[in-house]
């Protein structure tokens, strides 16, 4: 059971049950935003998070602008993986040199390329209004699998680690440090 007020094109109903609001205006929902985007994996960082959530929040409304948030959130992230040099070209080829997977480098290449050919060099691959909204959610994914593969994978091989007995550990460090 709804009750709903009307204001010339806009709809505000309450739910009877939950008491929570939905928004319509020209009988389009406006709030709350539903989304088929996943979620930010946990370990993203804030900064990142901030701003692939923004992203989230717009994509069905506009994925090339969601696709320009997403493009500012990659070039945050590599930031938090500690490059920091002016241009993500450069910054994509210093993080392939540390030795990040290669299927991790074709993920921030496609983002930073596809974010980049929708916000500022239109015309040089063919994103049509159809495929711009497939396309956008798979930019989501690829931010979430760099996340993944660039810090959930190694936080959870040091939580493993750190759960070893002490004297195994030390056995390690020791092993490590003999020439």
């Amino acid at each position: 059971n709804w009750k709903e007020i009307f204001l010339s094109n806009w709809n505000a109903s309450k739910c009877e049950h939950c008491w929570n609001f939905s928004m319509r205006r020209n009988n389009e929902l406006t709030y709350p935003t539903v989304s088929v985007i996943e979620m930010p994996y946990l370990d993203m960082p804030d900064a990142v998070k901030e701003l692939y959530n923004e992203a989230r929040e717009i994509a069905w409304k506009s994925p090339r602008a969601a696709a320009a948030l997403l493009r500012v959130a990659l070039e945050k992230l590599t930031e938090e993986l500690w490059e920091t040099t002016w241009n993500l070209n450069t910054r994509i080829r210093n993080l392939q040199k540390q030795g990040l997977p290669e299927k991790v480098i074709k993920s921030l290449d496609i983002l930073r390329i596809t974010a980049n050919e929708w916000g500022s060099h239109a015309g040089q691959i063919d994103l049509t209004w159809a495929d711009n909204s497939d396309m956008v959610i798979k930019l989501f994914k690829l931010l979430n699998f760099i996340v993944k593969k660039t810090i959930t994978e190694n936080n959870e091989v040091d939580e493993l680690f750190d759960r070893l007995p002490e004297d195994k550990k030390k056995g390690i460090k020791d092993r490590d440090n003999q020439s």
